[in-house]
C-alpha cells in the first residue's frame, strides 16, 4: 500500500465513524420514540377502559347470577368493601367500585347483605347504603 493510499484511508476513517455514529444516534432516538408512542397509546387505552368502566355499571355475571352473602363490618373502608366484594365474585373490579362509591358519595352501612353477581355496581351501592342493615 502506498503512502498516498494510507493517508487517504486515514482521512476517510473519521468520516465513516461519523456516519456510523449519526446512524446509531438516529436509531436510538427512533427506538425511544417508538417506546414513547407505545406507552402513550397503551396508557390512553387503559385510561379510557377504566373511565368507561367507572361510568357504566356492568355486572360480574349475566342474569340470573348467583346470590352471595356478604357481611360489612363497622369501620370497613369503601376500598376494603370493594376488595371483599371482588374476592367473593360479586363485582369485577374493586377499584371501580371504590371510585364509584367516592364519586357518587355513597355512605355504605355495616350489616349482612345478600347480593347477586348479576347486580350492577350502582345497584350494589344502593343496597349497601340503605338504612335497613339486613337486606
Amino acid at each position: 500500500m502506498s503512502e498516498k493510499d494510507r493517508k487517504t484511508e486515514l482521512q476517510e476513517e473519521p468520516q465513516v465513524l461519523g456516519v456510523v455514529n449519526h446512524v446509531g444516534n438516529f436509531l436510538i432516538k427512533l427506538a425511544i420514540l417508538a417506546v414513547f408512542i407505545f406507552v402513550l397509546l397503551y396508557g390512553t387505552k387503559t385510561a379510557y377502559e377504566f373511565g368507561y368502566s367507572v361510568f357504566t355499571t356492568g355486572a360480574a355475571e349475566e342474569a340470573p347470577g348467583r346470590d352471595v352473602s356478604v357481611t360489612i363490618l363497622t369501620g370497613m373502608s369503601k376500598r376494603s368493601i370493594g376488595s371483599l366484594l371482588a374476592n367473593q365474585g360479586v363485582i369485577k373490579n374493586a377499584t371501580v367500585f371504590y371510585v364509584q362509591a367516592m364519586i357518587y358519595g355513597y355512605d355504605l352501612k355495616p350489616g349482612s347483605y345478600i347480593l347477586n353477581t348479576s347486580q350492577s355496581i350502582e345497584s350494589i351501592l344502593l343496597t349497601l347504603s340503605a338504612e335497613d342493615e339486613t337486606q
